[in-house]
């Protein structure tokens, strides 16, 4: 029930209003439709939401001390070189722990909460999420899997009003990364921070493209 309510699109992130580079490459015309909406989704979860933001979610459950969150929010901070994409993990992060950590507490989550306040962490969504389902007791498979699907139906949410696709291709392009969402978790799970890191220059540079629109929709 716990992991319902984090990941339920009334909990309040303010995730709806960021496309994460999604906008400029529908502007673009290159994601158009549900089979290129489809292959964008799977080449940004195996190529930068697996080793990058699933993997943090995974290295915070973890996490036995607060510096090692400190480093894991740093690092995180450095991976991210588009500045909407990373200004969009840390507001999505900071709302996010905003509510959940009052209904989830735990010594190393309100340290967390603590250095963010002060400065000292940037406060990232996939961080704080991780955090507040350990304290939750969420078993890690299920915290991994409701923090991907929610990042799915975000954007399948996001193409729905820019593409504009139909209610019906969203759900499809949901069904049909069910593996690619079950592959990543499960090497999340397993994974160290060696792992941590990610590649998609193309999404960084269509990110740092939106900025200058001419007309956008979305925050990022």
């Amino acid at each position: 029930m716990a992991l319902l309510q984090f990941t339920d699109s009334f909990f309040p992130t303010g995730a709806f209003a960021h496309s994460f580079g999604l906008e400029t490459y529908v502007q673009d015309g290159r994601v158009h439709n549900r089979e290129s909406l489809e292959a964008f989704l799977r080449a940004t979860l195996h190529h930068g939401i697996r080793t990058g933001d699933a993997l943090a979610v995974a290295l915070a459950y973890h996490a036995a001390e607060v510096e090692r969150i400190v480093d894991l929010d740093r690092r995180l901070t450095a991976m991210k070189v588009s500045r909407e994409l990373r200004e969009g993990s840390i507001k999505v992060g900071k709302q996010f722990l905003r509510s959940a950590a009052t209904l989830a507490e735990s010594e190393i989550l309100d340290e967390y909460v603590k250095r963010i306040q002060s400065g000292k962490c940037a406060g990232h969504h996939a961080i704080g999420y991780g955090l507040v389902a350990s304290a939750a007791k969420i078993d890690l498979h299920s915290t991994l899997l409701g923090f991907l699907h929610t990042h799915v139906v975000n954007q399948v949410s996001a193409a729905i009003r820019l593409i504009p696709l139909k209610p019906t291709d969203g759900q499809r392009v949901i069904q049909h990364l069910r593996s690619d969402l079950l592959e990543v978790a499960e090497f999340a799970q397993t994974a160290d921070m060696d792992n941590l890191g990610g590649f998609t220059p193309g999404l960084d540079i269509q990110s740092m493209r939106h900025e200058s629109l001419y007309s956008r929709l979305f925050i990022s």
